[in-house]
């Protein structure tokens, strides 16, 4: 066991015997080595440490930037589309809403603003006003421009619409 000798192969792979003068020489060597990846280690990690602060200082910049959301804003009507159309700011712990609004099953205008904290967004479904007979539907958001613009005259209103054109230029001759 205690006897120097060269490197078996073949009988248990890499595995010999080994005196310790051995072990100490090639100790030193390994040491180095470690010495100087410990130096690149420290280098690399410096450097990671560098980007890693950049990309945080970016990343929070482009999060202060985005903190600035804004709303769609304006009353929507059939035929016409939005009247009055603006954009908003929204200011902190605020959402934008959208309320639509409908005769029956039909669309009659939708109104898109900010909330305020005289009139925050209040979500509501199937609100009715029983003296005219409306149905509100009230949505509330908080990414930018994300209440959006109301959807488009459905083809009853169209048709209503369009007969009421029609009969109006009928009276007329």
């Amino acid at each position: 066991m205690g006897k120097e000798g060269p490197l078996e192969s073949g009988k248990g792979g890499a595995v010999g015997i080994i005196n310790s003068k051995k072990v100490a020489q090639l100790s030193e060597p390994d040491l180095r080595k470690s010495t100087l990846s410990a130096a690149a280690f420290a280098t690399i990690l410096r450097t990671l440490t560098m980007k890693g602060l950049l990309l945080l200082s970016l990343s929070s910049l482009v999060c202060w930037v985005s903190a600035d959301i804004r709303c769609h804003s304006c009353y929507k009507v059939p035929v016409l589309g939005c009247v009055d159309r603006q954009s908003c700011r929204l200011e902190p712990g605020q959402q934008c809403l959208t309320t639509n609004v409908y005769l029956g099953k039909m669309w009659v205008f939708s109104n898109l603003r900010c909330g305020t904290p005289e009139e925050p967004c209040r979500e509501a479904f199937n609100q009715t006003s029983h003296k005219l007979g409306l149905t509100y539907n009230t949505t509330c958001c908080n990414k930018d421009n994300c209440n959006s613009l109301a959807p488009r005259p459905t083809p009853a209103l169209a048709l209503v619409l369009t007969s009421l054109a029609g009969l109006g230029l009928w009276l007329l001759h």
